[in-house]
């Protein structure tokens, strides 16, 4: 049993070591597979690279041909309108042609009517001259007439620069009789377009005086806008200007303020 053990023994032994070479012998063959398959799928690696370069440069190359087709697809189309208007300016120029040996068949025709009607004018000169004498004897009456004439307008011009001169004296004279006669009346009415008004004081300078018939003391009603402002009495007054007091308790003087024309209603 000893024997037989240890035989046993060795020869599990011996297997174990024929099978440990034989594993080592497999993983030498797999550690060469492995650099055989890496240096196998470095080549793939740079034989897919080298591939995918081809495939770019041809997909370059691909685009720049698409883009000359392109271009010479455009080039032929606009060569073939360019054809289409030189062809239709040929129809036209040929249009013309046809249209301008039409008109001077036409014109050749009008040539002969004018040399008809010179011919007839020609026949005609002698009784034309002798209407233009009657003519020029006309005219001669004509400028006679019109010296007549002249020296009429003229007496005529003199006439009315008297009366022009004469109308606008009495309107001068009207319009100061009405604009500056010194006194107002009752109930008349005086525009004032601009003013100053010290509502403190209760003072009102007006740009009117003795020009518009202005006088101490006369008492005036303010209206503006349809509407009764206050009442103002002369208190000084000069030619062109004038001095006012408001009169207190009487309507809204702070509209004054508010209004730059207002009437003044004598009272």
């Amino acid at each position: 049993m000893c024997i037989f053990c240890g035989w046993k023994m060795w020869s599990n032994q011996s297997k174990h070591d024929f099978l440990k070479k034989e594993l080592n012998l497999v993983k030498s063959k797999i550690n060469e597979t492995s650099v055989a398959v890496d240096e196998a799928s470095k080549g793939q690696e740079d034989k897919f690279a080298r591939e995918k370069r081809k495939n770019a440069e041809l997909e370059e190359s691909k685009n720049t041909k698409n883009k000359e087709i392109a271009d010479l697809t455009r080039k032929r189309d606009g060569m073939k309108m360019i054809f289409d208007e030189k062809l239709t300016q040929v129809e036209q120029t040929a249009a013309n042609i046809q249209n301008i040996k039409v008109g001077l068949a036409g014109i050749d025709k009008k040539i002969l009517q004018q040399r008809v009607a010179v011919r007839e004018l020609n026949l005609s000169i002698p009784t034309l001259n002798e209407s233009l004498n009657k003519l020029g004897e006309q005219i001669t009456e004509e400028i006679r007439r019109r010296g007549s004439l002249n020296k009429k307008i003229l007496s005529y011009d003199e006439e009315t620069d008297i009366l022009k001169s004469h109308f606008e004296g009495t309107i001068s004279a009207l319009q100061k009789d009405f604009y500056q006669r010194p006194w107002l009346e009752r109930g008349e009415k005086v525009s004032v377009s601009f003013s100053n008004v010290d509502l403190d004081a209760g003072i009102l300078m007006l740009p009117i005086g003795k020009n518009y018939g202005l006088e101490e003391k006369m008492r005036f009603l303010v209206r503006a806008r349809g509407k009764s402002i206050c009442q103002i009495r002369i208190k000084a007054v000069s030619y062109d200007h004038s001095v006012a007091m408001i009169v207190p308790l009487v309507g809204n003087p702070n509209q004054l303020t508010e209004v730059n024309n207002f009437d003044l209603i004598c009272q």
